[in-house]
């Protein structure tokens, strides 16, 4: 498609100097046609409006205005080019978790139904019947027992007693029983039927994995859970821009389902392969997400600021590219133009990068840059302009005008014209 464009644009180009150049040739026909052209000792007409010499072309007043050239001055300035992209949302990988039993048991009441709710850390998520959770209580308060009736006891009896105490205590932390309901049973002394399963971690559930009657053993999954107040957002960047992209830039993020709303991110991975197919390296941007906004699968649009710093920069319009050479014409005087290879760097904000072949303050073709590229071509087929027929002679005949006849007006020759051997004629035949 790109190649398409440029082809396009190409023929266009082509087709307006082709029309720039036979209506010079007409206007100065017309203008010229009932003033003598004074003629020098070689039979070149003098002050032609355009002229060719190798990468040199000279045009004066009547051929600039015609053609509407513009010149810019090369200069310095820092240079920030904008990528812009689109991209889609995905899951923070960091905040993905599963809430898991730690117990046996089955489940005989569920207080989280539905996915897509929301699970705060600490909140009671089922009830579980466990007769491990039962033994665990009992083996507590039978330590508590034996620790009170033989506190007069020998000191290593109390020591042991007191440990097994603390083991006890510590086989219901494991069981992950808060300590409130450690408290509560010490007063208490009545184990409970049913242990309250908490949520060790918070997120939005992403699939709840069991049922109300449910058996569960240590380890068993019951939640699938997302941390959404973070967000991913993966973006696709061409091969031909991956080199300013790098890790810590920012990157500004907007939505067709928030218009006039921007989101910010700033970029945290870099994938290392190019994808083959597409040539582009997928980019990893990390978000905040307030209010839930950005939805996993949403696709957004993007644009990443480049830094390039201080730059020597022209006009885009200032460059012609051939494919493999690019090309300005450094304007050496008002009506002359000399054509230099470049090299060129980074487009941006209607600029280009200068890395070699100009420098500060030269002056460049901003405008009519082609038609006077087209002249240079032109003069190598016209070379021998103005001179005579080698035999013909029909060249003699236009050495000299009749009296009160106008001279003929030596034209820019253009490509593919079947030539005139009248055009030829500045100096006799021999």
């Amino acid at each position: 498609m790109i190649e398409t464009l440029q082809t396009k644009k190409k023929l266009i180009i082509g087709v307006t100097a082709g029309i720039l150049v036979i209506g010079g040739v007409g206007y100065y026909y017309t203008a010229q046609h009932n003033v003598p052209a004074a003629a020098d000792h070689t039979g070149h007409q003098a002050n032609a409006p355009v002229m060719a010499m190798g990468d040199t072309v000279t045009l004066d007043a009547k051929a600039r205005q015609l053609a509407g050239v513009q010149t810019a001055q090369a200069f310095v300035k820092p240079l920030t080019k904008e990528t812009k992209t689109t991209g889609k949302i995905a899951m923070n990988e960091n905040g993905r978790t599963y809430i898991t039993s730690r117990v046996e048991g089955r489940i005989d009441q569920l207080y989280v139904t539905a996915e897509g709710e929301t699970i705060a850390p600490g909140q009671a998520i089922a009830a579980v019947y466990s007769p491990t959770y039962i033994a665990a209580q009992e083996e507590y308060l039978l330590a508590m027992e034996n620790v009170q009736k033989l506190k007069n006891a020998s000191k290593d009896i109390v020591q042991i007693n007191n440990r097994l105490l603390e083991a006890a205590r510590r086989k219901l932390q494991l069981l992950h029983v808060p300590d409130n309901e450690i408290t509560h049973l010490e007063h208490t002394r009545q184990p409970k039927d049913h242990m309250t399963i908490y949520a060790q971690f918070g997120g939005t559930v992403l699939e709840k994995q069991v049922l109300a009657g449910t058996f569960l053993m240590p380890g068993d999954k019951m939640y699938s859970l997302s941390d959404l107040s973070t967000v991913w957002l993966y973006v696709d960047i061409y091969e031909k821009d991956i080199a300013g992209i790098k890790p810590g830039q920012q990157v500004v993020v907007t939505s067709g389902a928030y218009p006039g709303e921007t989101f910010n991110g700033q970029v945290t991975f870099i994938n290392p392969i190019l994808d083959d197919a597409t040539r582009t390296v997928k980019v990893r941007v990390e978000m905040a997400n307030p209010g839930g906004k950005l939805k996993p699968n949403m696709f957004v649009n993007a644009m990443i600021q480049i830094p390039l710093g201080d730059s020597l920069l022209i006009p885009e319009s200032s460059i012609l590219d051939t494919g493999s050479r690019q090309i300005v014409f450094v304007a050496q005087s008002e009506d002359t133009f000399v054509r230099r290879d470049v090299v060129i760097g980074q487009y941006a904000d209607g600029y280009v990068q200068i890395l070699s072949g100009l420098q500060p303050g030269e002056t460049v073709v901003t405008a009519a840059a082609f038609l006077i590229d087209s002249q240079t071509k032109l003069g190598s087929f016209g070379s021998h302009a103005g001179h005579g027929g080698g035999g013909d002679g029909k060249g003699a005949a236009a050495s000299a005008p009749a009296a009160g006849s106008a001279a003929p007006v030596q034209a820019p020759a253009i490509p593919g014209a079947p030539a005139d051997s009248g055009q030829h004629s500045g100096h006799s035949g021999h």
